[in-house]
């Protein structure tokens, strides 16, 4: 295994543990075995836990990140909508349960995350109110506040990330989940 591979291998691991276990209760002598390697190796990694911790929070953060690149590129209105939603139901349901314990269980990383998110939701939110905007301007779409309708549709998806994060209920795919939330979005509930 290369460095790097190594590297992610304990994050990998140590993700696992943290979740089931808890970040207080898994050890690093625990992260080492499960993923195969000697203390020695995982010491010359990660100093301790909290720099694990670190890596798991920078890594969540840049997977997000990523995917705004993904939305930026994407000119269609509608296809930016579904892009922005699939990926983002994708990455937060993924996540929900090592932010939960990163948040709940790491000094600090509370602060850190705010800020984090804070930065992404402003940029994502730009992108949306973008492509509402375009949209209707395009005549796709029919005349709506583009700043409040962009707010209802991150209400929708934070919903999502509430459920699974307070109750631990989820949807029977990840899929399922966007495709309710653009249904719901695109067509109302409302019989025309």
């Amino acid at each position: 295994m290369t460095a790097q591979e190594t590297s992610e291998k304990i994050l990998q691991v140590a993700a696992r543990l943290f979740i089931n276990k808890g970040y207080t209760a898994a050890s690093m002598r625990e992260i080492a075995a499960d993923a195969g390697i000697g203390k020695a190796t995982i010491y010359y990694h990660y100093a301790d836990k909290e720099s694990i911790a670190a890596a798991l929070i920078k890594q969540t953060f840049s997977h997000m990140k990523a995917a705004l690149y993904v939305i930026e590129a994407e000119q269609d209105p509608r296809q930016r909508i579904i892009t922005a939603v699939t990926g983002s139901v994708e990455y937060l349901l993924e996540s929900a349960d090592i932010i939960s314990v990163l948040r709940r269980e790491v000094t600090g990383s509370r602060v850190v995350m705010r800020n984090e998110f804070k930065g992404f939701f402003s940029t994502y939110m730009n992108l949306l109110k973008e492509a509402i905007t375009r949209g209707i301007d395009q005549e796709i779409f029919r005349t709506v506040d583009p700043d409040s309708t962009s707010r209802v549709l991150m209400m929708m998806l934070q919903g999502s990330f509430a459920m699974v994060y307070l109750s631990g209920e989820r949807h029977k795919s990840n899929i399922d989940t966007a495709m309710a939330i653009l249904d719901v979005f695109f067509q109302g509930i409302d019989i025309r």
